[in-house]
Formats: C-alpha cells, sequence, structure tokens
C-alpha cells in the first residue's frame, strides 16, 4: 500500500476497494489490523467508507473485474504461502497495478442536481494524417514510426522503418521542420547524435548541422531527447513559453498549444528551465511547470510522463479528461461527454497499453472507468 495522507488515499487503493465490494473475515481482519496500528488513520478510513459507500449508491453500475482479482489473489497466495496476511495484502496493490489485470477508480463529489448538461469537447483531429519532413522547400511524406538519421551522413537524413530506408538531402543554410500529426510518432537522431522521439502532435525545427558554438531546435507539442554531451557547447530547446539549456541528459518535454502551461520533467542529468519571469535548475525525478511567465518546482514519479514513448500510459490520479485528451492524440480522435459527467472531477490509477487497434484501448478505457463509449463517424461519445 502506498503511503495514505488523507481519506482519498484509501479510494485510490485497490484492496481497500475490493474490501469494500468484496467484504471476507480476512480482509475484515486486515483492516483491523491495519487501524489497531495506525490509531491517527481511523477518521479518514471511516471518512473514505462513508464516501465510497455513497458513491456506490450514486453509481449503481459501479463494478470490478472480479475474474481477474480471483484469479490474482489466487496467484499471490501461492507465492506468498510463507508470508503473513499483512505481507500478502501490502503487496497486492503493486502486483495489480504490475499486472494491468484491475485498476482503481474515485469519483470525487456527486452528481450535479438541477443543471442543465452540456457538451464538452475533447481533441481536435487533424484531417492531414500523415508525418512530414519540410526541408529545402520540398515535403517529403514518412511513414508512422520512423526514424530520421542525420548523424551517418552531412546534409542529410537516411529515413528508416521496419521495411525500408531512403536517404533525402538537407540544405545546410536553412532550418527544417518535422510534422507529426495527431495519431503518429516518430523519431530523430540530430547531427550530434542527440536522440528525439516525437510524440504525436508535434513539430519540431532543427538544422541539418549544429554551429560549433551552439545546439538548438524549436519544439511545440512533446518530446523525449536524450542529448549528447558536448563540453563547451550548450544544447537549448525552445518552445512557445520556456527556454531550456540542457547540459547532456534524458527528459521529457510539453508543450501543446492547446494547453495552458507547459512541462519538463528530468530523468537525469540537469537542465535549466528559463521563462519570462523566472528560472530554475532541474535535478532528476523533479519537474518544472511553466504558466504565466513562472516556473514551478514538483517532485514526481518520471515514468508517468515517458511511458508514452514505450506504448503504454502510466497513470496515478490521472483526471479522465486528461486521459482522453493522451487517447485523442495518441489516435487523432475526438470525443465528446455531457458536462455532468464531471470527467475532470474523477480520476484513475494503473497502466492502459496503447495498441493499434483503438477499439481495444476504448474497452480497456471502459473497464478502467466504467463508462461506455459509442463510436460515430465524427467523434467518441462517452457516456454514463
Amino acid at each position: 500500500m502506498k503511503q495514505i495522507i488523507n481519506h482519498k488515499d484509501f479510494l485510490c487503493d485497490d484492496l481497500f476497494i475490493y474490501w469494500r465490494t468484496h467484504p471476507s473475515e480476512k480482509l475484515n481482519l486486515y483492516w483491523e489490523e491495519y487501524l489497531r496500528a495506525n490509531e491517527e488513520k481511523r477518521d479518514e478510513f471511516c471518512r473514505a467508507v462513508a464516501e465510497f459507500d455513497n458513491i456506490r449508491e450514486v453509481n449503481d453500475h459501479y463494478h470490478l473485474n472480479e475474474i481477474a482479482v480471483k484469479r490474482l489473489i489466487a496467484h499471490r497466495i501461492k507465492v506468498s504461502k510463507r508470508n503473513k496476511l499483512r505481507t500478502f495484502y501490502t503487496s497486492l496493490s503493486a502486483a495489480v497495478l504490475l499486472l494491468g489485470v484491475i485498476t482503481t477508480l474515485f469519483f470525487v463529489g456527486k452528481k450535479a442536481e438541477n443543471r442543465e448538461p452540456s457538451i464538452a469537447t475533447i481533441g481536435n483531429v487533424m484531417n492531414d494524417s500523415t508525418v512530414q519532413l519540410l526541408a529545402g522547400g520540398n515535403i517529403t511524406d514518412i511513414n508512422n514510426n520512423s526514424t530520421l538519421d542525420l548523424s551517418e551522413k552531412k546534409n542529410s537524413a537516411v529515413i528508416q522503418d521496419s521495411l525500408s530506408q531512403k536517404e533525402v538531402m538537407l540544405d545546410r543554410n536553412q532550418t527544417n521542420k518535422l510534422i507529426v500529426p495527431f495519431g503518429k510518432r516518430s523519431s530523430i537522431v540530430l547531427a550530434d547524435g542527440s536522440k528525439v522521439y516525437l510524440n504525436s502532435g508535434t513539430e519540431m525545427d532543427f538544422p541539418s548541422t549544429f554551429a560549433n558554438h551552439s545546439r538548438e531546435i524549436w519544439v511545440e507539442g512533446e518530446i523525449f531527447i536524450d542529448v549528447v554531451h558536448q563540453g563547451g557547447t550548450p544544447f537549448t530547446i525552445h518552445t512557445p513559453h520556456s527556454e531550456i539549456i540542457v547540459y547532456g541528459t534524458s527528459f521529457n518535454v510539453s508543450s501543446y498549444s492547446d494547453e495552458s502551461r507547459e512541462s519538463v520533467v528530468l530523468v537525469n542529468g540537469s537542465v535549466e528551465v528559463k521563462s519570462e519571469n523566472s528560472s530554475l535548475l532541474l535535478k532528476p525525478n523533479e519537474m518544472a511547470l511553466i504558466e504565466n511567465g513562472a516556473v514551478i518546482r514538483k517532485q514526481v514519479d518520471v515514468s508517468e510522463y515517458i511511458s508514452w514513448k514505450h506504448g503504454f500510459l502510466q497513470l496515478s490520479k490521472t483526471p479522465l479528461d486528461e486521459v482522453l485528451k493522451k487517447i485523442g492524440r495518441y489516435y487523432n480522435v475526438e470525443f465528446r461527454y455531457q458536462s455532468d459527467l464531471r470527467l475532470p472531477d474523477k480520476t484513475c490509477s494503473g497502466k492502459l497499453y496503447l495498441s493499434d487497434n483503438l477499439k481495444d484501448v476504448l474497452e480497456a478505457f471502459s473497464e478502467l472507468t466504467f463508462l461506455s463509449h459509442e463510436i460515430n463517424n465524427e467523434a467518441i461519445n462517452i457516456n454514463q
């Protein structure tokens, strides 16, 4: 079990939810022992019980994948026969998350009453769904998930995917642009050997070769970059609202035009983030939030921010409207839902795999959140 601070943490705990939906003598005993050992958490625990029971009354369709949970518990019992009940149950939540069998959902607040619902839209579908390289006045279409390599030959890009390879000449004196529309991804090895992964809905401007005194690129969207260290030659990333000075490192940058704030998440190394009014030096496992010219530091689990690079979303109490926004960008689809669903107030935790089949992802999202979906020609409707 993760550290419990307040009643919300109980409501986001797999074992707590399973106990409230499938009470048993062993689980009752476990929670009694837990409260005896953590008397200071009793009030928050009782509040969580009352809140959960209230949620079940409002959402009478609430359910868990009972077969999957029983299978998981049987597995944990098999490998934990020698362990005490406490050890077994405290490791259950981590096992659930690891196996991706079941995830937790916490509804914050009740449905709005006596309020006319309105339709909210998430996503901005792009008609042009081809990755494109703009270089020297020429436009080259590129297959999805291809890699461009500028480090092999001077003033040229070797474009390679799983089936083919081709070379495109670049103009030494011009900046090139790589456009990755929603629903697509790409990667590029820059002239200095630094590798950039571009998420969907991203544009990046870059030179064919770097000058001796500096290395600079311009990004709008989301990238993960592994910068090659070159002593005396800084690497600078320009976004619409910030400047990131890199000292040889791996980190994630998110700067979409439809979001009011940017984020920089550092995996290792060191980066300096500058905005209009402030700047700060990031350490590993820290995030810089840039909004209204200010930069704020925050401790984070970096896996939540770079998991898209590996083909899944790592979620931890993530608002459902943000989850839909990520899915919408990844697959170039638009979501619509009634505002009285209050998706920004509902969160989920777990691992959502981003397979090539969108229908599979939507089914997983429905199981994850207990919301239904309906696909039509214009958008995907999310329903209660």
